[in-house]
Order: structure tokens, then C-alpha cells, then sequence
């Protein structure tokens, strides 16, 4: 998290409590929500709170008179340096060391403290003034309260720090990951295809210049298109289908691949490369080349929806080659799809005895 957005976290949230404790003496005033003339204003109410802060506890004595000094320093704790001192006591000490050494030292210091620490200080205060302000048992309470209240504030600013710090962590390794998997090409794909392309220079030079053409286009989009949150889902389908294409040269059966696309992928922007890991999967591990559509790839949009559809036939008694880039790909899209898509995805992975199946839908509009 930057240290600008935490400091106006924590800005935001000591400014809150006063206010909400005004608000709330202020709406307590029946009369000020029926027009009477005696209601208090806000600012009125705020004006009292901090005179009752500084006020002499002890009205018949002399200002400097030992009670009053001490029960005005004791409000000042309670109202300023109380709260402070426990909400970044288990903010900045307690908790980060709980989170990183769990031991029962650790464990066992912030309970003991919250146990401890009004006893402690109630019984000192019971010696001066504190018979002016409150009774013991009062005061006792209401430092439990303030404790206990701070104490979980804390707590839950310094699990939301953690929190959003691995969130970006997981970010950064995600983007890392999808970076690596850019800049690494599969060299059998790219060997294939430019062999494939130096014999249809000789047959067809038209073709061959169409192939280069979407080679090149497959990794210009692979290396620089890429480096964004989101694309265009119509570019990404040109991209699918280039590699579809020059993935269909390498075979004699022409009826290898089915792809379709239903709806309009203009007015879609997603995260890019989020199929093409499926896709590369399927022409990896599909080992009944020979026979029709033996690869099927559809995409169906509906209003900001992408339901997405990759099968492949198999036979199980005939072993593929595996690689890892195929792994990392998948594990990549599955992280990716909890990070940017987070309860908008929904994604199945089905096999029989002669079918590999995969449905993904994502829903693009952020709620």
C-alpha cells in the first residue's frame, strides 16, 4: 500500500470517531429534529466536548490544586493518548510481530496487556483524583472499553495492510508470470510454422506471405499488445484465430479445428491472453489429429458475458509429450481468473474416456 493512501486511512479514521460521537450527542437532542429554539448546533455540542476535556474536575479548589492538574492530564489520556497509544501499540508491535514470529511470547504479550494495563493503571489513579471523575469500577470500564476498541482497530488496520500488500505481491508475480510466458514462444510452434512457411514460398507465395503476416502479428501482440490490464475482445480473438490458423498448417487434415464466435466482441474489453493457454493445451495433447474437428474452440457473448468452450479428442492409451509451459500457462490463467475476476468466473475442466473439456464464462462488467 502507498504511504499516501495509508495516511489518509488513518486521517480519515481518527477524524471519524469524534465526529461520530458529536453526530451522536447531536441526534440525541429530540428538539433539534422538531425546530426547537434551546437545541444545541454541532458546532455548539463540539465546543462543550472539548470544554468538558480541560474543565477543572474539581470546581471549589484551587486551579493548580494537585486533583485538578491530575484529573485534567487523566482526561487528556483518555480522550487523546489512550486511544493512540493502543491502536498503534498493536498497529506498529503487536501484530506484526505475532504475524512473523508466532510464538506464545508473542501470542500471549497483547492479551496480557489488555488485561493487564487497566488494572494497572486504575489502581495507580485511585491514589489521586479519580474519585472526583468517576468511580473506580467506572473508570475501570470505560478503560476496557477504550482499550479493547483500539486494540481491534489496529488489529484490523494491520491485517488490512498485510492484506492489500499480498495482494499486490500476487499482482506483480502474476504479471511476472504472464510476461515470461510472452516473451517465451513455444519453439515447436515457431519452428514448425516457419518451416511450413519456407515450403509454401516455393508452392504459394501468396500464403506464405499471408503466414508471415500473422506470425507476425501473433508476436507483436504476444510481446507488445499485452502490457495492459485489459484489450479489446475483438482483438483477441484475431489473435486466437492467427495462431488457429498458422496451428493448421502443420496438419494434412484440414478439418481439424472447428471456431466459431457468436455475438459482438466489440464493445468487450478483457484480460488479455486468458484463452490462448486453453487452446495451446488442446493442440499439445490432442492425439487424434487425424480424424475431423477433432479441436473445437467457440466463444458465445451475450450483453458483457464471454462464455468460452475448448474440447479436444484423445485417445488415453496413447501417450502425449508434456512440457511445462503448458502447466505454468494454465496455473497462471487460474490466478489470474481469482485476482481480476474474483467471484465473476466461473471455470470447468472435464475429461471422459475420449474428451478433454474446457468451459470458463466471465462475466466482464464489474459490479
Amino acid at each position: 500500500m502507498k504511504n499516501s493512501v495509508r495516511t489518509t486511512l488513518h486521517i480519515g479514521f481518527w477524524l471519524s470517531i469524534p465526529v461520530l460521537i458529536l453526530f451522536y450527542s447531536w441526534s440525541q437532542q429530540a428538539d433539534s429534529f422538531f425546530g426547537m429554539q434551546d437545541s444545541k448546533s454541532f458546532l455548539q455540542i463540539l465546543f462543550d466536548k472539548v470544554q468538558q476535556i480541560v474543565q477543572q474536575p474539581d470546581l471549589g479548589a484551587d486551579p493548580y490544586a494537585a486533583k485538578n492538574i491530575v484529573g485534567i492530564t487523566y482526561k487528556v489520556f483518555m480522550t487523546t493518548v489512550l486511544p493512540l497509544g493502543v491502536f498503534y501499540l498493536f498497529y506498529l508491535i503487536f501484530l506484526p510481530n505475532m504475524l512473523r514470529r508466532k510464538n506464545a511470547l508473542t501470542m500471549t504479550m497483547p492479551v496480557a496487556f489488555i488485561i493487564a494495563f487497566p488494572l494497572i493503571f486504575n489502581g495507580i489513579l485511585s491514589y489521586f483524583v479519580l474519585d472526583v471523575l468517576f468511580n473506580p469500577w467506572n473508570s475501570l470500564g470505560v478503560t476496557y472499553m477504550i482499550s479493547l476498541f483500539f486494540a481491534a482497530s489496529g488489529t484490523f488496520f494491520r491485517l488490512l495492510d498485510n492484506w492489500l500488500i499480498t495482494q499486490k505481491r500476487a499482482k506483480q508475480n502474476l504479471q511476472s508470470e504472464l510476461a515470461l510466458l510472452r516473451n517465451q514462444v513455444n519453439p515447436h510452434f515457431l519452428f514448425n510454422t516457419l518451416n511450413n512457411i519456407d515450403s509454401l514460398i516455393k508452392r504459394d507465395v501468396d500464403q506464405a506471405s499471408e503466414s508471415l503476416l500473422k506470425l507476425s502479428d501473433i508476436l507483436r501482440y504476444m510481446i507488445y499488445e499485452c502490457n495492459v490490464d485489459e484489450t479489446d475482445m475483438a482483438r483477441e480473438i484475431k489473435h486466437i484465430e492467427s495462431y488457429i490458423d498458422l496451428q493448421r498448417m502443420q496438419f494434412a487434415n484440414h478439418d481439424l479445428v472447428v471456431f466459431s464466435v457468436m455475438g459482438n466482441p466489440k464493445e468487450i474489453r478483457i484480460a488479455p491472453m486468458l484463452f490462448i493457454p486453453f487452446i495451446e493445451n488442446a493442440f499439445k495433447h490432442c492425439n487424434r489429429k487425424q480424424s475431423p474437428q477433432a479441436i473445437k474452440v467457440a466463444f458465445t457473448i451475450s450483453g458483457k458475458k464471454v462464455h468460452f468452450v475448448c474440447e479436444n479428442l484423445f485417445d488415453p492409451m496413447r501417450k502425449t509429450t508434456k512440457d511445462s509451459a503448458s502447466g505454468i500457462g494454465l496455473s497462471t490463467v487460474n490466478r489470474r481468473l481469482e485476482l481480476i475476476y474474483p467471484g465473476r468466473h466461473q471455470l470447468q475442466i472435464r475429461e471422459d474416456n475420449t474428451t478433454f473439456r474446457v468451459e470458463l464464462t466471465i462475466d466482464t462488467h464489474a459490479h
